[in-house]
């Protein structure tokens, strides 16, 4: 028979000020999961070793490539909003 899937002990959703929601999903053997909409990402930075007790990891995710078209398209989408929000609320 297969391993049943882990599942997380703890896990909670954050909205962004622009409507993309992430959630982090913590589970029992110490690992933490990261889901976040608004595709495509790429990894711009990680730090993930150190002395523990003084040390923090660092996961940066940024949109697209950058200066990739996805990343334009991105900051595109997000003036278009932007401006949408601004129009409707004068």
């Amino acid at each position: 028979m297969a391993d049943q899937p882990v599942k997380a002990h703890f896990a909670q959703t954050v909205d962004l000020p622009d409507g993309r929601r992430v959630r982090v999903s913590a589970y029992p053997d110490g690992s933490i999961r990261f889901r976040v909409d608004g595709l495509p990402y790429v990894l711009t930075e990680a730090y993930l070793s150190g002395n523990p007790e003084k040390d923090h990891a660092i996961v940066k995710l940024s949109p697209g490539k950058q200066g990739s078209s996805a990343s334009r398209s991105y900051v595109e989408w997000l003036e278009g909003k932007n401006n949408s929000r601004t129009a409707t609320s004068a």
